[in-house]
């Protein structure tokens, strides 16, 4: 990859990871100062545990924003026959996509969004059951904290399994799609590259 190109990479995936970071600060800040004055159980968390929080909810941004930056910068200088072949795929996918029913549309952005599905579950649990477990008076705040991390991690680990059970699916169903429709895009490359080698000596 020339130099300049480089740059300009590594320039867009900064500029990603720099508006993934703020817009992670940008959910955490707010929420955090909301739970912290409204809910006695968030307050009464260590400090560690938030920021924890925060980390989790940050660095995914930081990294999908960034990602998806540097695809969109290869995209904007492919050309030739792979810029072509980007196109076809694109549009095959948008097929296959509109053609799925809302049970596997729902299944397969599951599959691609795992972590945020376990971070949203990580996050309703905590809230939910945190609501219920601070009208007890019985508890006490520490009981009530501990209670909660509690149903939390167990809630978690179930939507892991849950995850990983999913992805085994997609990547087998992805397999047996491989299977019965090879992929035959370099062929098709080939044959490209030869017409057009062609024209240019004829031209």
């Amino acid at each position: 990859m020339p130099e300049n190109k480089l740059e300009g990479q590594n320039a867009a995936v900064a500029r990603g990871a720099i508006e993934g970071a703020l817009s992670g600060s940008a959910i955490v800040a707010p929420t955090w100062y909301l739970l912290n004055r409204r809910w006695p159980a968030f307050r009464a968390m260590p400090i560690t545990m938030k920021t924890l929080g925060a980390v989790i909810i940050i660095v995914p941004l930081i990294s999908i924003r960034a990602e998806h930056r540097g695809l969109d910068f290869h995209r904007q200088h492919w050309t030739g026959i792979g810029k072509t072949e980007l196109e076809k795929e694109r549009e095959e996918e948008q097929r296959r996509w509109a053609s799925l029913s809302p049970k596997d549309k729902l299944a397969e952005w599951t599959a691609k969004h795992q972590l945020s599905v376990i971070v949203g579950s990580w996050a309703l649990t905590m809230g939910l059951v945190g609501r219920k477990v601070m009208r007890d008076p019985l508890i006490s705040m520490p009981n009530k904290v501990v209670q909660v991390r509690l149903w939390a991690q167990g809630l978690t680990i179930g939507v892991i399994i849950a995850a990983a059970a999913l992805t085994h699916s997609q990547r087998a169903q992805a397999a047996d799609m491989r299977k019965h429709s090879p992929d035959h895009t370099w062929v098709y490359l080939l044959d490209k590259q030869r017409l057009e080698k062609e024209r240019a000596q004829k031209a």
